[in-house]
């Protein structure tokens, strides 16, 4: 057996699957955020007051926008250096990745995050998007 190979799990083979049927193509849900994962030692690296998280920042050109103009985040007020905490209630603590939680989801679900803005702690609802083709 070819230890290469990755298996996908069931439910985002399904989800495939389903968009197909449904749409005709894959259709995948979309926050409009660039981000890294907060751990242990980006947090002392850049002074983080949390060791957990998605921290929302810019690539490394200019067009490498944080938050992606009039997609969900830049609608809900998300910024750059805002750090999602939680989405629908479950920890972004590197076992669960931001990522992984968004595409869990439909196009058109509306999900509860909560950020960290400028030192305090916020929730804010979001409707998730179809991702651009080009991301």
């Amino acid at each position: 057996m070819n230890e290469n190979l990755k298996t996908l799990p069931s439910n985002v083979v399904k989800s495939i699957v389903d968009s197909i049927k449904e749409h005709g193509e894959i259709v995948r849900p979309y926050l409009g955020v660039r981000y890294v994962q907060v751990t242990e030692g980006l947090k002392k690296k850049n002074n983080l007051s949390v060791d957990y998280g998605a921290l929302i920042i810019r690539g490394k050109t200019i067009k490498d926008l944080a938050v992606v103009p009039d997609f969900p985040a830049d609608k809900a007020g998300i910024l750059e250096n805002d750090i999602i905490l939680e989405v629908d209630g479950v920890k972004l603590d590197g076992k669960k990745s931001l990522a992984l939680l968004i595409r869990q989801k439909k196009v058109g679900d509306e999900i509860t995050l909560k950020i960290l803005s400028k030192g305090k702690e916020k929730e804010v609802k979001v409707t998730l998007k179809k991702a651009p083709e080009k991301i």
